[in-house]
């Protein structure tokens, strides 16, 4: 049998090759370029600001005709890590990590992560493991990921639409794979049950935030970034070092912060 008979009698082969061959529409922007501070879910921070540019294949007025009539947005993308964040002192540590465990360091541009079958969720303190398809974690089989954004305006320029979006927990420059409306019938389920989630309510932080260091934020950064400090940015687990000094990027500033307890203190904007 020829070649293209064969490959036309094996069923799905044709949509497993699309497949195979998806390539992002569009890239969200925001004001987190490292992994490090991005919340760990989405809505923990509703100020968060993130623009979606779309590739100029897509990039078409047609295709996002009537989205502006829905509130929220599905988007689909694709887990990319990128540097491991915060300043030389968290970089050092998930360096040490790592060589301990025997691994490579992280590189400066992404790899693909390996995945896991079981994932020690942060909302159970980074210490008891359950199933990766019971969590939202980045270590799948595929690195997918699903978030649902608050559609704040969509922008018609002359390279095309811009989709303005609250909530979003991305890393500046994430490829999105599809975009979809939030339908209220068909996606909202009052009854539905959170699992485990439900009796490991998340702890956040008071924020310490004087407010001379608060006007070297932009006005319209500041909420957002209060919302990233407040989730804590640090890693599940971290130890009580009430003096060592973190650093989190955030819309071109290095945000310096110490926590103490429940209180984390942000010490320098520059």
């Amino acid at each position: 049998m020829p070649q293209n008979l064969r490959r036309a009698a094996r069923p799905g082969a044709a949509r497993r090759d699309t497949i195979a061959r998806m390539k992002p529409i569009a890239h969200i922007h925001t004001d987190l370029p490292q992994k490090f501070g991005i919340p760990r879910n989405s809505f923990l921070a509703p100020h968060l600001q993130g623009r979606i540019v779309f590739e100029p294949e897509y990039a078409l007025n047609s295709a996002v005709a009537g989205i502006d009539s829905f509130s929220h947005l599905w988007l689909l993308w694709r887990f990319e890590n990128g540097e491991p964040g915060g300043g030389a002192a968290d970089v050092a540590d998930d360096n040490a990590r790592a060589g301990a465990a025997g691994k490579t360091a992280p590189a400066t541009s992404p790899k693909p992560a390996c995945w896991s079958p079981t994932v020690r969720p942060p909302r159970l303190g980074g210490a008891e493991r359950v199933g990766v398809f019971a969590t939202r974690s980045p270590f799948r089989p595929n690195p997918i990921g699903l978030t649902c954004v608050k559609l704040d305006r969509v922008e018609f320029t002359d390279a095309g639409p811009i989709i303005h979006v609250l909530g979003a927990d991305l890393r500046d420059g994430t490829p999105i794979y599809d975009i979809k409306p939030y339908i209220p019938f068909a996606d909202c389920h009052p009854d539905a049950c959170g699992g485990w989630i439900e009796d490991a309510p998340w702890h956040e932080l008071d924020v310490d935030f004087p407010e001379q260091l608060q006007a070297e934020v932009p006005a319209g950064k500041l909420a957002g970034l209060t919302e990233v400090l407040r989730q804590d940015p640090r890693r599940a687990g971290s130890k009580h070092e009430p003096t060592r000094v973190y650093h989190l990027a955030y819309a071109g500033l290095d945000v310096a912060f110490t926590v103490d307890g429940d209180v984390l203190h942000v010490v320098c904007v520059s």
